[in-house]
């Protein structure tokens, strides 16, 4: 009698010994894509969180750069300091008073220009007047958009004496209403 040798052949849908999937790459390839994809997506919506800390804005500026993205200017009212200042008469306005001043960006990074605010008082330390001047009132028209780091300026104008006799000035810096360029 002939033998019969029997075969078992497995079906179709059981997978066979020593075979991998195929898709198993690709799905490791897809999941790499998406969480590269991710953490962009995280960075671009962060960059303002992200560039407002010291710690992290050369990590938004590195990423921005490599992006095609922008982040705000650095802001730090704190980093501006007033180098020298002086107020007198203005002989050719009456009643005018020319206010020059000097102060330095010590910031680590460039930053908006600040609107400077002078302030007017009496013998009794009464504010009589107080001005906020927009970086257009004090700078000429061709300045850089950004006060370098470590940068000084210098800056003069005149304004208008109030009625009551102002003995004493002082500046203080505050963040100017556009100084958030996109």
């Amino acid at each position: 009698m002939a033998e019969e040798t029997q075969t078992a052949t497995a079906p179709s849908f059981a997978a066979t010994r020593g075979t991998r999937p195929t898709t198993g790459k690709w799905i490791l390839l897809a999941i790499g894509v998406l969480l590269v994809t991710l953490i962009t997506m995280l960075l671009v919506a962060g960059r303002d969180a992200l560039a407002a800390d010291a710690r992290t804005r050369p990590l938004a500026e590195r990423s921005c750069a490599w992006l095609g993205c922008t982040i705000p200017a650095w802001q730090d009212m704190r980093a501006f300091h007033m180098l020298e200042h002086d107020m007198h008469a203005d002989p050719a306005i009456p009643g005018g008073l020319r206010v020059q001043a000097g102060f330095r960006n010590e910031a680590p990074w460039p930053q908006a220009w600040p609107d400077l605010v002078l302030t007017l008082s009496d013998a009794n330390g009464q504010a009589l007047a107080r001005r906020a001047l927009a970086p257009a009132d004090y700078l000429d028209g061709q300045h850089p958009a950004l006060i370098g780091a470590g940068q000084t300026a210098s800056v003069q104008f005149t304004v208008r004496e109030p009625a009551r006799a102002a003995v004493a000035f002082n500046f203080s810096f505050q963040p100017h209403a556009a100084a958030t360029p996109r």
